[in-house]
Order: structure tokens, then sequence, then C-alpha cells
């Protein structure tokens, strides 16, 4: 382990036989008997994955391309305009195989809907039993395995998600059941529709007339069917499905404390506890010059600063020097090195014309108060009158290459903790001084040039630099952010998890008490907790990570968004376990996996479409009674010719002069009847088309990809033309700019690349990234998404770019967690069919869990 700090006496014996972690009371001249200490382990590096480029087109073959609405910066201006993009052709519904899967080898039978099912090949490999307490007070005991919370009763129930016949058919590659997408269209549209089918072309003379064969025996089932008319009933009050989430637990840090499990929530436990650890206004040890007027080296003693106050019977304020070094450099074990070190802070000291300094390897000698001191270091570095920096190469290097004051000084601003040291430095230059090089001559460098001359991430650093010399502001946002960013690009060897959070605290106002159970994400966020960071843990939540190992510091989006400019709509009300968070007042809804419903809609009845469902309607019953009238005519105005038995003479009389009539009125109907046949494809689209001025609003997924008119047909009974994709729903969302300057969603498969990851997806197994859409029939948009679980809800917690941001969650019931696995935009307007919820525990990332093949 790397040791920082210590008690070690210049030329004396040194009392503490162990090494320490951190800190410690060193004393220079005096041997000491420390092991050497390890070499730092090497910290893992991350890879940021860049979004593809979106390149729409056509159909595999090779078709012109229309231009990315992001595309790659070009190396030279194009010498003539660009294309503008075109819109795709209409696609024509797919024949979903409904009921034939239940020749499927694979498929189940329950007295449940859904009736028909697949059991998931993956089982959870974990033979322990789970409890689990939903809204309404039930308790459920049983096995691990995949499961949502019912919005019609809160119940848990198995999870059933319905999928394309492709993934229905292919292998099991599952821990949640699966079904097939059913269509849910009322009888009378199934019907109504099948003639036109919408995948046949009114134009093409065959299928005009296999329209119209199919119309004659449809048109007589519709006589028994009020055709237009919707019978479904309302759910919910027209609004989404609510999610019936109730917490029940404690969080670990609760943002009030009244809610913490120690304070059983008594206000007088509240009084007596302190959540935020007390400022250092003096440091308690300092390494005092003998003969501090001397300009040779002379030595120095470290000191109480209260004792050294009591020999010289005076309060008067002490002047030191900071002396920042690495522990990497200056081996803790090795007395040479600590003599070293020494001798370059009492040279630095002398030139500053300062009476004492502090050193971390002098200055933390007690062990009860080291782990307070090493945290507490930011308020000795803000107290001090200077600062030095000490570099130098180990007696036993391990590390070859750094040779150079400028190197060894590169290497040195590599490690975590030199960061705030700069930072809070209060002089304007940073002297540099190396071990037997320049103690008389250090290299002198402007604070306002030390990024760009030490630090690899000199762009991002200099922001902060300016920040703390005053010429340059930051936001609370921005100054955590960047902060965080800096800090975890650096190395360290953990003492604790929460190091880089407990390195952060440093450059803030308030600071939690150290807590050595806190994850390196509780530690962040009990720091922003505290302070007034400007809303930083609920922006956090809010971002969707470029890549799934992104680990929660990096802060990224895959949106490309910043954190100011995400406005939470939610509060973080505490910190749970398992790096999770309690949030309250978010938007949520459940989402429906196991099959689409029918939705209730609201259609005006214009006279046109009056008129024409009464013909359609009527047209087979006219085409019935023409034909009876016309031949009951004939017959009448034929001559008719009797004959006479009692004279046994026959005589002919002329034809009635009703028959005619009765022709007349026959040939009328036939010709309506006629007329409404041949018109019938497009007096279907004229009724069973126009908008919907309202709906149910309903959430609706399934796994794998259709196109648009097989998902309305499935839910709507046919292709009208009512949904649309999503144009900036996901990273997966495509559109374009049509001739009237208008934005239009694109299918997402018309990027190749996005077709290539539908493809892939199709073999995902358990803990890959799966391809699902989600239906909203509100605002009759359809959204394609990334995810390794299906998201069994959407949590609204924010808003970015005139869109919210809805997370969706996966629920862990063995925890009671909802786990983001993706995070959609969506229009503001579904919030006038949400609901709040109560107050939920939500995890940034779901613990994977292995699961195992079954049988």
């Amino acid at each position: 382990m790397n040791q920082h700090g210590g008690a070690y006496i210049p030329g004396g014996v040194n009392p503490y036989a162990a090494p320490q972690a951190h800190g410690g009371g060193y004393v220079p001249g005096q041997q000491q008997r420390h092991q050497p200490a390890q070499p730092p382990s090497s910290e893992q590096s991350y890879t940021y994955q860049q979004q593809a480029q979106y390149q729409p087109t056509q159909s595999p073959q090779p078709q012109p391309q229309y231009q990315s609405p992001h595309p790659h910066p070009h190396p030279h201006p194009h010498p003539h305009p660009q294309p503008q993009p075109q819109p795709q052709p209409a696609k024509k519904p797919v024949h979903l195989k409904g009921t034939l899967n239940f020749f499927n080898p694979a498929t189940r039978w329950r007295f449940k809907k859904p009736h028909l099912y697949q059991l998931p090949e993956f089982q959870y490999d974990d033979g322990r039993s789970y409890r689990h307490r939903d809204s309404m007070g039930r308790v459920f005991t049983g096995p691990i395995d995949d499961r949502y919370l019912s919005p019609w009763d809160g119940h848990l129930a198995k999870l059933h998600v319905q999928c394309t016949d492709q993934l229905y058919d292919g292998p099991g590659t599952t821990t949640w059941r699966r079904t097939y997408i059913r269509k849910v269209a009322p009888l009378n549209v199934r019907i109504a529709t099948w003639v036109i089918d919408f995948s046949a072309d009114p134009k093409n003379w065959k299928d005009w007339g296999l329209i119209l064969l199919r119309f004659i025996p449809s048109s007589f089932a519709l006589t028994f069917f009020a055709l237009g008319r919707d019978t479904v009933e309302e759910k919910y009050g027209l609004k989404y499905a609510p999610l019936p989430y109730k917490f029940h637990g404690y969080a670990k840090a609760a943002r009030n404390q009244l809610e913490n499990a120690e304070t059983k929530g008594s206000p007088k436990a509240i009084q007596s506890e302190k959540r935020a650890s007390e400022r250092l206004l003096m440091p308690r040890y300092l390494c005092f010059l003998k003969s501090p007027e001397d300009s040779g080296l002379r030595g120095a003693v470290p000191m109480l600063v209260s004792t050294w106050q009591a020999k010289q019977r005076s309060n008067s304020v002490i002047n030191y020097l900071f002396v920042a070094y690495s522990a990497e450099q200056f081996n803790h074990g090795s007395d040479e090195d600590m003599e070293a070190l020494h001798q370059i802070a009492e040279r630095a000291t002398r030139d500053a014309q300062l009476s004492a300094y502090w050193v971390a390897c002098s200055c933390m000698p007690d062990p009860n108060e080291l782990e307070d001191d090493v945290y507490r270091i930011s308020d000795i570095m803000r107290g001090a009158k200077a600062m030095a920096i000490a570099v130098g190469v180990p007696r036993k290097a391990t590390r070859g290459g750094a040779n150079t004051t400028t190197e060894l000084l590169r290497h040195w601003g590599e490690r975590m903790w030199t960061f705030p040291e700069v930072l809070l430095s209060q002089n304007d230059d940073v002297r540099v001084y190396a071990r037997k090089g320049q103690l008389d001559g250090p290299l002198v460098i402007p604070k306002t040039q030390f990024a760009a001359q030490v630090w690899s991430d000199a762009t991002v650093s200099r922001q902060m630099v300016d920040h703390y010399a005053g010429s340059l502001g930051l936001s609370r946002l921005e100054l955590v952010a960047l902060a965080l960013q800096c800090l975890t690009s650096r190395q360290t060897t953990q003492y604790l998890p929460g190091d880089h959070s407990y390195a952060l605290m440093g450059l803030l106002r308030l600071r939690p008490k150290i807590d050595s159970t806190d994850t390196a994400f509780q530690a962040f966020a009990r720091l922003s907790l505290l302070n007034d960071s400007d809303l930083l843990l609920e922006r956090v939540i809010c971002t969707l990570p470029k890549h799934p190992n992104q680990e929660w510091y990096e802060l990224g989006d895959a949106y490309g968004s910043s954190l100011w400019d995400i406005y939470p709509k939610c509060q973080v009300a505490g910190v749970g376990e398992n790096d999770t968070v309690i949030i309250d007042g978010a938007y949520g809804t459940s989402i429906r996996w196991k099959s689409f419903h029918r939705i209730w809609n609201a259609r005006r009845i214009s006279w046109k479409r009056w008129l024409a469902w009464k013909l359609l309607h009527l047209s087979s019953t006219f085409v019935l009674i023409g034909f009876i009238l016309f031949g009951m005519g004939v017959q009448q105005s034929m001559p008719q010719t009797y004959y006479d038995g009692f004279f046994g003479t026959s005589y002919t009389v002329g034809g009635n002069p009703a028959g005619v009539m009765s022709i007349g009125v026959g040939f009328l109907f036939l010709i309506f009847g006629i007329a409404g046949w041949l018109m019938a494809p497009r007096l279907l689209h004229l009724i069973l088309g126009g908008k919907f001025w309202d709906t149910q609003a309903a959430m609706f997924g399934f796994e794998g990809y259709i196109n648009l008119a097989t998902i309305e047909r499935s839910i709507f009974g046919g292709n009208f033309g009512r949904l649309s994709w999503a144009p900036n729903g996901s990273p997966l969302s495509r559109h374009h700019k049509n001739s009237f300057g208008e934005c239009i969603g694109d299918d997402p498969t018309d990027d190749i690349e996005i077709r290539n990851l539908v493809e892939k997806a199709k073999s995902a197994g358990p803990g890959d990234q799966r391809i699902f859409t989600l239906v909203d029939t509100w605002s009759m948009q359809v959204t394609m998404f990334q995810a390794a679980n299906p998201p069994i809800a959407l949590v609204i917690c924010g808003s970015e770019g005139g869109m919210k941001r809805a997370i969706g969650c996966s629920y862990d019931w063995k925890t009671g967690t909802l786990y983001r696995e993706t995070v959609l935009r969506v229009p503001t307007t579904v919030l006038d069919r949400m609901d709040r919820v109560d107050k939920l525990k939500l995890g940034l990332k779901r613990p994977r869990v292995e699961p195992r093949r079954v049988a």
C-alpha cells in the first residue's frame, strides 16, 4: 500500500514500528524500521466508445444515402451543395403468425393471459428464497426470477415479454418468459381492414380484383356490426398505467435526519448528531526550523503547535510552508528518502523566509487522528503562507525514464492527492525542488502555466486553476463536475473506497464524516447531499451512459448533453445501500410487455364519414334488395297467360305497370350497392381513418423490431398512418428534414448500423444488450432502444432540450430496487396523463447475477 503522512523525526528513532497507511510522525535524521511500501497497483483505464455515424438507407442493397443529421467533420468544404434527404417509401405490414405459434414445440399453455408462452431458457443460479412486500402490504416469498409490479392490483407477477416471430422461433436466450405479438383490434375493424389488407395496391388491377373478392363476404359480415364505433372501455381515467411501487426501508443516509434509522424520529437525536466534520483552523503539528534566521541548513524539529506557543509564550500567527510530495518518489519506508525530503523542505522554508513547514510524513503522528488528518489536509493547504513541491527519484526506484525535474514533476502530477495541493496554494508561482539537484535553484512555474506544463488534462484542469485563482468563476455544478473528472483521471493507491470523493470534499465547504463502509458512489452521494451542489445527483441519474460499462463518475451522456443542460423534476431524498439513491417527486408509469390491449379513442364523425359508413354498411343489403326487386319487377312486367277450365279457353293479360317501377327501384338499389362495392377501399380508408382527438394513454413494449405498419395493424387493426417513429427518443432514433423544413422521424433500420444491431441482438445472451421497441399511444410515437433487460417502468426525473428524460427501469424485487436500464426522451405532454410515484429506490447499474441454462 502506498503510504501518506507519518511521524518521522529527522535524525531520531522512529517510535512506530509498523508503517502507517496515511500520515505519521517521521523525525528527520533518525533511523526507522519501516518496511518498504508495496508498489501501487495500476488502475484500470476506461475507453469511451464513440457514437456511430448515422447513414440512412432505403434497403439492404446499395442505395444513395442521404446526409446524416450529425455528419462527421469533413476536412475540406463541399464543392457542391449537399442533396436534401428524401423520405423513405412506406413499408407494408408484415404478416404475423399469431395463434399459429401454438404449434411451436417450446410453447406452453396456461389458463391466465397470455395463454401461450415459452419458459425461460436461463434461470438464476441461486437456491435461496427472498421476501418482497408490495405497495398493498402483501408479502411474497420465493426464488429469484424476473417479475414486475402489476398496475392492475399491485401484485408481483411473472414477467412475460412479447417478441417478434423470429425471436419466438429462435433459441431461448432470456431469463424472462416470452410470448408472441397478438392482434388486439376489434373484430369489426379487422374484418373491414382484411378487405384491403394495407399490403395491396388499389392502383393495381390484380390487387383491385382481390379487394373486390374479399369485400363480398366481409360486407355481409359487417352488416351485423356497427362499423366505426368503438366499445373499448377506458382504463385508469385515460391516463397511463400507474406504477404501484412503495419503498418500505431506510436510507443509509437520509437528507432529513429524522428518517435515519439511528434517530428513530427523535428531534433530540438530530441535535446531538453532527453530519459534517470540523475544519482545522491551524495545523496540530509543524516542523520548526532551528535558527530560522540563518540561511544554511540547520535542521528542524517536529512539535505540537500548542507546545511551541507555550515555549515561546506567544499566540502570534505562525506562517508556515506546505511541502507537497508523492510517496512514490519519497518512500516512507526509506530513511534516506525521508532525510532527503526534509532537506528539501528546510531549504524551501528558509528560501521563503518562514520559520516552519508542514510535511505529511512527520506532522501526522497520532494514529487516533490519522484518518481525519488525511482528509483534512486541504485545511492545512488553505492556511499555509506558501507551498513548495519536492520531487526526486527514490533510491529503490521501480520506475525508469523519469530523471529530469520536469519529468519527475509530471509523474508527481499524476497522483490524485497532489491535484488539490496546487489549486489551494496561496502563492502565484509554484516552486519545485529536486532531490540533490536544485536545492539552491528551484524550478519556478507560474501557477497559470502549471496545467499546460505538468498535467495531461490541461484543458480541464486549467479551468480549475483559474477558478481558484479568481480569474474564471465556475458554477457550483461545474466545479464539482470538473473536479470529479480531474480527480478520477489521476492515479491513487486506495485507502478507502471513497478516496476520490474525500479528495473532492477538500475543495468544498461542507464535508461529511468519513464512513469506511461507504462505497465510492455512496461517499460521493453523501458529499453531494451535504453541499449545495446544484442538484448534481438528480442530474446524474437522468444521464444515459455512453456504453454499458461506463462508471458513474465519468458523467458522460449518450445524448451529448452536459449536466447543466438537465433540469431535475425530482429530489434525491437519501443514499441507499448497494449504490442506490432514494428519489421522490418523480412521475412514472408501468410498461405493458405481455401483450397489446385495445385502445379507447375518440374520433369526430363528419358528414362524409357518416355517409361513407352508411353506404358501405348497407351496400350488400342494397345489392340483395336490388336483385329481389329487379326479379319481382321482371316477373310482374311480363304478360301472364291464364286458362279458364270451365269454358276450356285461355287468355293473355298484359304486364303489370307496377313491375316497371319495381325494376327501376331495384336497379337504383343495385347501382348504390355496386357503387359501394367498387368504392370499398376508399370508403374504408375514409371510415376507419381520420385523426384521434383523444386516446387512452398506454406504454407498450416488445422485444425486437417490426415496422410501423405491422405495429399499427396489431393495435388499431390497420395502417392508417397514425403512428410515427420518435425523431429524438433514443440514441437509435433517426430523423431528416423534408422539403418543407419539417422534422420527420425515420425508421431506425434505414441506417445500416442500426440494422446490424437488430440482427446482432437476435443472438444476444443474458446480460447482453438487446433491441426493444416502445409504443406510446398518447403521443403516437414509437421508439427503438437498447437495454440488457426489459424496463418494466418509465420514471421521469428531469427535462432537457425541450423534452423529458424518462428512465427505463427494470425491477430487482428481492431488494425492492428499480435499476436504470436506459434513458429515453419523451414529449413533455406525457406528464398530462401521468401520475407521480411514491418515494422509490433507484440504482444506476444493476448487479450482474450469472444465470445457468436450464437442462
